[in-house]
């Protein structure tokens, strides 16, 4: 009998198409149907909807996406005008600066964005990268960890899992730092128009190259901490499976280690 309600179909995506001439699919026995019985819910019924509609699709968004490009068209657009006032009018100080400024924010907001598309799970872990974080890798070491370290440092937050996905998690600061280069770019149009004095170009040309690399600083800081804490998790992770090894070993393991393969240091270790 089905368990999940309204979720039949699932079945028929595989296509199953052989007619058995000879028996060999058998019913499964009374006692086998019983002990399926018994089993809970393996999935809700919206999820084998999905399955059967093959739908898997559209869970997650990056909730940073739309400040990050922001940010990306305003960074491009200031360093082309920058360049070009550079190239047609060389006497505003500071401005070939301005440029190399706004076209580095422009490589590292681009690089924010893919990295928090990871992250929220908008670009799937396909098994091909293990070495920066993305939803799925991050939040099941994170989730392992947990119980390892509210044992041995009581922790008792979500530390372990967001400490990889610390990006997606300033949205606000993301906000703010859109807005700012949005209000940069105005004024940095005004000066290359000679719209306003030398004294204010010159104060204004110095705040927007703060403020580019204040931005910079910001989106660039928060990816290089996601990327140390979730290279330290793997390693946490993999310590923790090597040492766990020796923990509830069996009668044979215990005999091999205790009589042949254990060093000095690791029987100190077991019989401290």
């Amino acid at each position: 009998m089905t368990t999940i309600a309204n979720s039949t179909g699932v079945f028929a995506t595989l296509q199953y198409s052989f007619d058995d001439p000879n028996s060999a699919v058998q019913t499964f026995s009374a006692n086998t149907q019983a002990h399926l019985n018994t089993m809970p819910a393996f999935i809700e019924s919206w999820q084998a909807q999905d399955i059967a509609n093959n739908t898997v699709n559209g869970y997650f968004k990056n909730p940073v996406d739309a400040y990050v490009n922001t940010i990306i068209t305003y960074s491009a657009a200031m360093r082309d005008a920058a360049n070009t006032a550079n190239s047609s009018n060389s006497a505003i100080d500071g401005i070939a600066n301005v440029a190399i400024s706004a076209n580095t924010l422009a490589i590292t907001a681009n690089a924010f964005l893919a990295h928090t598309n990871r992250i929220s799970g908008v670009t799937p872990f396909t098994g091909q990268d293990d070495t920066i974080p993305y939803y799925d890798t991050a939040t099941g070491l994170g989730k392992s960890a947990i119980y390892v370290m509210n044992q041995t440092d009581g922790i008792v937050n979500s530390a372990p899992i967001m400490g990889s996905l610390t990006s997606i998690l300033v949205g606000p600061q993301v906000y703010a730092n859109a807005n700012t280069i949005t209000a940069d770019s105005i004024i940095l149009t005004q000066v290359i128009a000679g719209n306003v004095s030398n004294t204010t170009t010159n104060t204004q040309i110095a705040q927007i190259q703060t403020d580019l690399a204040n931005i910079n600083s910001h989106l660039s800081g928060r990816q290089s901490n996601d990327y140390t804490f979730y290279t330290n998790l793997k390693a946490f992770m993999a310590n923790y499976n090597t040492v766990k090894k020796f923990s509830n070993m069996g009668e044979t393991q215990t005999f091999l280690v205790e009589n042949y393969i254990g060093t000095n240091k690791l029987l100190t270790r077991l019989n401290a």
